[in-house]
């Protein structure tokens, strides 16, 4: 097990699946940022219409298959409304980084800090706030990605901050949710 997996592993999000048949009562757990990531690549990989993602403005994602549903509820804590300026540019970072990043442990104390290229280094404290809030994942080769929650979060602010009408906010977060985390 990594050094950076306990870092990783706080939950983010309830993960409900269920079907449309009001007999079936569904399945509640609590999923880390990375598992909710790595399920919703895994169903964009089979179809990435848009039709297939559903999201609510206040960050809930659900990922339709026939008659099957699986919603991801973010934690208090994954909020997108939680999002800061410095915490929006530091994913612009991960988002456009032409190699992934990994997590370093610098041994400050803080955590592990992102590092990648020149350009993109993100400090322990400030990285530990970014997981904290479950806007980074680690991918199946342990590089830093942004993760579904930070996709919505970074999508509801740029919808706020360009006046987008609220009404379209939840179609704006699926799009971005199909456009970001479809493997390919």
């Amino acid at each position: 097990m990594p050094a950076t997996s306990w870092f990783l592993a706080r939950p983010s999000y309830t993960r409900y699946a269920y079907t449309t048949n009001p007999n079936d009562p569904g399945e509640l757990a609590r999923v880390t940022a990375s598992q909710a990531t790595a399920e919703t690549r895994a169903h964009l990989a089979t179809d990435s219409r848009p039709r297939r993602v559903e999201a609510k403005a206040y960050g809930a994602v659900t990922l339709c298959d026939g008659d099957r549903r699986v919603r991801f509820d973010p934690s208090p804590d994954t909020m997108p409304k939680h999002l800061t300026a410095k915490q929006a540019a530091d994913l612009l970072l991960v988002a456009a980084a032409q190699v992934p990043p990994r997590l370093v442990d610098v041994g400050s104390g803080y955590g592990p800090q992102v590092q990648g290229s020149a350009l993109v280094r993100i400090p322990p404290a400030a990285t530990n706030r970014l997981v904290r809030h479950g806007y980074l994942a680690l991918d199946d080769d342990g590089q830093v990605v942004l993760s579904l929650a930070g996709v919505v979060a970074l999508e509801w602010r740029h919808c706020k901050t360009t006046n987008v009408a609220p009404s379209a906010w939840a179609y704006a977060i699926a799009e971005a949710v199909v456009d970001a985390l479809t493997p390919g």
